[in-house]
């Protein structure tokens, strides 16, 4: 880590450089998603390669970042505190920075009734102190506040950090949203510009009385993002080319999830900026030279060692609140990983539960790694019913893993994400490590996969992928998609999907299992997973050529292009 400075001066402003401000309510000291990923890559890289100024303005949630004391010790006070009245009251802020080995600084902000979302430190996690930057499980409706209150405080931190003239705030996703109209409306700011990037679809209904808590300005529409659209300068940005598209043509954004922003979307325009990467190139350059010529017997070895080391560490890493057994004996066949948050209206783990019950016993080991989301563990219970169906080929980890995940995706052999949709996705992690992929052909994920001629790949699939892939490419995973509904019939499966009965009231699994478009996913994933699991027994020259051909993926996906991408928008932007 690089020095930290106990008093911040204030920054002399020059009017031919502009100040990129990256307002993000979730970061790297109390990550939950890929928002938090995006934050702690794009900005610093942003820094590196621009000529203007680049910082990061995120909330403190020091009840989540005290879990990590080397990083909570390395963030320092910078003196500097102002007052903000919100929701009639007065409230005192203080802005801490962390300065990265590079030098690049983020300011966080402090206020005592805000930004305490629990965190207990264990490994899992407490379900009443999860450590999850968007829920305090006592005050369920606190994110309201925190999004508000961090929105509101963006200006006045500006003012008191000497930035006021040509700034660039890029407002991420509906939590930061709030900050353009805030920021707009203060006459000390001269020459600020506002840019959205949406990293998923969500928003969030405000009444004019929860709107009053951060503004007295009366605003049309119905949601945080109808109310700021505005006040944003430049494309709608997000994170990734076909996400962007999928914005305003697919049925369960356009109809669903974001019918209120289509006016925003046509005015403003939508730019898909794709992500870079996440995870670092982790595979012998040896076994990758011997690949790239054809030998692909170092690279398989590698993967068999990997595979073992991820065996012992599933065996010896027993914590109580894991569900099920995975018995390896006399097993050589292949592992699948599932991961990430468990968003009941985008991550498809109860597609994939479904899928795999149509899977013969014997062919496959699965393990599952989610985050729980807004239902909590008890909204994970198919999973745990999953695993009791398939003694010794289910095992669940329903918590934020600290300790075996690298093993599993080093020695998984394929990553899996049935998301129902995925703005950019973790095809690439996958990659990265030298696992391959099985997904279903939506957003982001779309760009990464470039599809086995399975039986999976049906015309959906094809239409899709030929957008971004030569039919030369060689396959770096499988590709599913459900097909033979119509437009109608299709809009229709979404909406009762997405409306179904959650927990506490209902089991998401068994009713959307009554729903046609949910159970031809079902079916089009189970042919993906056959396939794969096909190849993995009977041809592992082509399941390596799979691995091999994810290292070039990689190449696809570069930070330095979002950032080149980003300065074109930033220079088009009005200047003070």
């Amino acid at each position: 880590m690089g020095p930290f400075f106990l008093f911040f001066p204030l920054l002399k402003m020059n009017k031919q450089i502009k100040t990129i401000v990256f307002v993000s309510f979730e970061n790297e000291f109390a990550p939950l998603g890929g928002l938090a990923a995006v934050m702690r890559l794009l900005p610093k890289r942003m820094a590196h390669m621009s000529h203007d100024r680049c910082v990061t303005f995120t909330p403190f949630f020091r009840e989540i970042t005290k879990c990590k004391p080397k990083l909570m010790d390395s963030i320092q006070s910078t003196g500097i505190t102002f007052s903000l009245v919100y929701d009639g009251k007065n409230h005192q802020v203080e802005i801490f920075q962390h300065q990265s080995g590079d030098g690049f600084t983020t300011y966080l902000f402090d206020s005592q009734k805000f930004f305490n979302a629990p965190c207990d430190c264990g490994d899992p996690p407490g379900m009443d102190a999860p450590c999850n930057p968007y829920l305090n499980p006592a005050h369920p409706e606190q994110l309201l506040d925190d999004s508000f209150m961090f929105s509101s405080a963006v200006p006045k931190a500006l003012v008191a950090l000497g930035l006021t003239q040509n700034v660039v705030l890029c407002l991420q996703d509906w939590e930061a949203a709030g900050a353009a109209i805030v920021a707009k409306n203060d006459p000390r700011l001269s020459g600020i510009s506002c840019l959205l990037t949406l990293h998923n679809s969500y928003d969030r209904l405000v009444s004019q009385a929860e709107m009053k808590r951060m503004t007295d300005c009366v605003l049309p529409g119905p949601t945080v993002l109808a109310k700021a659209g505005p006040f944003l300068d430049g494309p709608i940005c997000t994170v990734s080319q076909h996400f962007a598209h999928e914005l305003i043509h697919e049925p369960v954004h356009r109809d669903i999830f974001t019918p209120h922003l289509q006016a925003i979307f046509k005015e403003r325009t939508i730019r898909g900026i794709n992500n870079g990467l996440f995870s670092q190139l982790d595979f012998s350059p040896e076994a990758r030279t011997q690949a790239a010529s054809g030998n692909y017997h170092g690279l398989l070895e590698e993967k068999a060692t990997r595979r073992r080391e991820m065996i012992q560490k599933l065996e010896t890493y027993q914590p109580e609140r894991a569900w099920g057994l995975l018995d390896f004996n006399n097993f050589d066949g292949p592992v699948f990983l599932f991961f990430g948050r468990d968003d009941p209206r985008q991550k498809g783990y109860d597609l994939a539960a479904a899928a795999i019950d149509r899977i013969p016993p014997g062919q496959a080991k699965f393990v599952f790694t989610p985050i729980p989301g807004d239902e909590g563990i008890q909204g994970l219970q198919f999973l745990q019913n999953l695993a009791k169906r398939r003694p010794g080929e289910v095992k669940v980890f329903p918590f934020r893993m600290e300790q075996g995940y690298t093993e599993l995706q080093q020695g998984a052999s394929f990553i899996v994400m049935c998301s129902l949709y995925e703005p950019f996705g973790g095809a690439t992690e996958g990659y990265a490590v030298g696992t391959p992929v099985v997904a279903r052909a939506t957003g982001g994920l779309v760009q990464q996969v470039v599809p086995y001629p399975s039986v999976a790949l049906n015309a959906a699939v094809r239409t899709l992928s030929d957008q971004f892939h030569r039919e030369s490419d060689a396959p770096t995973g499988f590709l599913f998609r459900e097909s033979g509904l119509g437009v109608k019939e299709a809009a229709q499966g979404w909406s009762a999907i997405l409306d179904c009965a959650y927990w506490p009231g209902g089991d998401r699994l068994q009713e959307r299992m009554q729903i046609p478009l949910f159970r031809s996913m079902v079916q089009a994933a189970e042919g993906a997973l056959r396939n794969a699991i096909e190849l993995y027994h009977t041809d592992q020259a082509g399941y390596a050529q799979m691995i091999n051909q994810g290292f070039h993926m990689l190449d696809r996906f570069s930070w330095d292009q979002a950032v080149r991408e980003y300065q074109e928008i930033f220079s088009s932007l009005p200047s003070a």
